[in-house]
């Protein structure tokens, strides 16, 4: 499955990133492709604070390969720079060669320059590779593994559109961070619609409507 989603400003990045963040799992993997620039480190540090890591603790890790973030009751963030790698120096044992083998039950791995790990990386890595549209434009191509597809709330990960938001009738932008709502107000408006019971369902409730929103 492949997914192409704009990242047409930094808003739009970081709601790709809190999208990212909703379905990683324990022992992820996500491989980082991309050009020089093109925004890999950026889009981390937005995962790391997705994860409820401080942003400006995440630096590239080029010259020691790999930083470790620690999160309390939760999976820690792995954090890989494979600039600087060599694709001679991995064997057929991938990542434990280099001391890398950190794929486990409690951690999140996400690996920039991933290219350069060729099959060293796991088969069931999230790959996202960053492309230049123009000087202030990037845009991400997803290629997901089929061992990911059973994960519901995967359509986040779609490009979004302008909506209208159903509490004020206000035009909500995509790269809104409380999008489709067009205020963190109006969505505890509508949260208390149905804490209140005052949404009535006209429908029986499909898998679709439960992947909505974050």
């Amino acid at each position: 499955m492949h997914i192409d989603r704009p990242l047409h400003s930094l808003a739009a990045t970081e709601l790709f990133a809190k999208d990212l963040a909703a379905i990683l799992r324990p022992a992820d993997a996500v491989a980082l492709e991309g050009q020089l620039g093109a925004g890999k480190t950026t889009l981390v540090r937005l995962l790391a604070k997705a994860l409820a890591i401080a942003p400006e603790a995440v630096s590239s890790p080029t010259f020691v390969l790999m930083h470790r973030y620690e999160r309390d009751n939760a999976p820690d963030l792995i954090h890989i720079d494979a600039y600087r790698l060599d694709p001679p120096e991995l064997d057929a044992q991938g990542l434990e060669t280099l001391g890398l083998d950190t794929l486990n039950n409690d951690t999140i791995t996400i690996i920039e320059w991933a290219d350069r790990l060729a099959d060293a990386l796991p088969e069931n890595a999230l790959r996202i590779e960053l492309r230049h549209v123009d000087e202030d434009k990037r845009s991400a191509h997803i290629t997901i593994p089929e061992s990911w597809h059973d994960r519901p709330a995967l359509s986040t990960l779609k490009p979004r559109s302008d909506t209208i938001c159903p509490i004020t009738g206000q035009r909500v932008p995509a790269d809104s961070p409380t999008w489709p709502f067009a205020s963190e107000r109006a969505r505890m408006a509508d949260l208390g619609k149905w804490f209140d019971e005052r949404y009535e369902i006209s429908r029986p409730i499909e898998e679709r409507d439960l992947e909505q929103g974050d």
